[in-house]
């Protein structure tokens, strides 16, 4: 019997459809810029085993070596990325050729060559010789190359460009976009801008994933804006994020309480001297000097209601005596708390500073700024 063509082909077509696809290979740097470090270790690997690979390739395969702890193979990886980039640094290169040659060189210690390549890049790119950057990690990259020159006004509008395509319900290029908010939240201190510093920490810290110093940094930028419940908050993050290492911004985060619960917090010391004028050591006399003040307070009242060997007062306090007592007390309080907040917002040590001088209670117990009560 003979089988029609037409049935044949059929038969042919339907078995060919009938196999399954391959899969398609992983892409190694979709997954290096989402952060899948493993995976894109693994999936560059097998690239790099079936020939060699270029440059921007091979530092990816030195942070994916890097980040799994593999160090030895992660410095052979930097230093073959090392000598493609070298080769393909040409005239009208993709930028991010110069880019990744320049953070190739940073990690070898090498920052004077770093900025000789970041310098060529940006004058080309300056010059028109290479197209303007439409994308996130584009504009990102060109304003690490100017970073890289110490260029922070040439730099914050690309990251800012950066971080204005950047789609946040993406993971890809989160990690570039934490690093220009980092940036970006640094030069607006450096500048006394605390407003523009939280709002890029605000991004950042809303992306998730971030670390302790990003919440404290937040903390202090709020702190110098006289948020201080915020500021409580941002270090309350950053003891949860690691109880276990977080005196200070437990202590820190308790002072900013103290802060907000007054009506306004001094800006001059029991001497006139402007707290944010003080040293270290100045705001920690301060600090001393205070709490030495408050008990020395205490003590006057314990006295007047002739109070025992036990501390229990026998004989009440006069309304007014009581009243100029404790307007004392909050006047101690208003110097103390302005000093320690000044002191934590330096990121000076107010823990050990706290338990080694004494009052600690003074920063976590109210009662410790109070007169005894009159007795029932």
């Amino acid at each position: 019997m003979t089988v029609p063509l037409l049935l044949v082909l059929g038969l042919e077509l339907a078995a060919v459809q009938a196999k399954p696809a391959t899969p398609a290979a992983p892409d190694p740097v979709a997954l290096y810029d989402e952060g899948r470090y493993a995976e894109a270790c693994e999936a560059l690997r097998t690239l790099d085993a079936a020939g060699p690979l270029p440059g921007p390739q091979l530092y990816r395969l030195f942070y994916c070596e890097k980040a799994a702890g593999n160090e030895e193979a992660s410095l052979r990886a930097l230093d073959r990325a090392r000598e493609a980039l070298e080769r393909e640094n040409v005239d009208g290169a993709p930028l991010e050729i110069p880019f990744y040659l320049a953070n190739t060189y940073t990690n070898l210690n090498r920052s004077q060559d770093a900025r000789r390549v970041a310098e060529l890049a940006t004058r080309s790119q300056e010059a028109g010789g290479r197209p303007k950057p439409s994308g996130v990690i584009d504009a990102f990259e060109l304003g690490k190359l100017y970073q890289d020159q110490g260029r922070p006004a040439d730099a914050m509008p690309w990251y800012a460009k950066a971080i204005e395509a950047f789609d946040p319900k993406s993971k890809r290029y989160a990690g570039p976009i934490r690093w220009a908010l980092r940036y970006t939240s640094a030069v607006a201190v450096s500048r006394g801008d605390y407003a523009a510093s939280e709002a890029a920490l605000v991004k950042l810290t809303d992306m998730g994933e971030v670390e302790g110093a990003d919440w404290n940094a937040l903390a202090i930028a709020r702190g110098r804006q006289k948020k201080y419940e915020l500021a409580s908050e941002a270090w309350k993050k950053v003891v949860q994020l690691d109880p276990g290492n977080a005196d200070d911004p437990r202590y820190a985060s308790r002072v900013a309480m103290m802060a907000a619960g007054l009506p306004a917090l001094p800006a001059v010391g029991a001497e006139g001297k402007p707290f944010q004028t003080m040293s270290g050591e100045e705001l920690e006399a301060a600090m001393k000097a205070e709490f030495e003040a408050v008990r020395e307070v205490q003590g006057r009242g314990a006295v007047a209601m002739k109070a025992g060997a036990d501390g229990v007062p026998t004989v009440a306090l006069e309304p007014q005596v009581r009243a100029g007592l404790t307007s004392e007390l909050e006047a101690l309080k208003g110097r103390f708390t302005a000093a320690a907040l000044e002191y934590a917002l330096r990121r000076g040590p107010i823990r050990e500073t706290a338990f080694r001088e004494g009052y600690a209670v003074l920063i976590f117990q109210n009662r410790e700024w109070e007169l005894p009560p009159d007795p029932e």
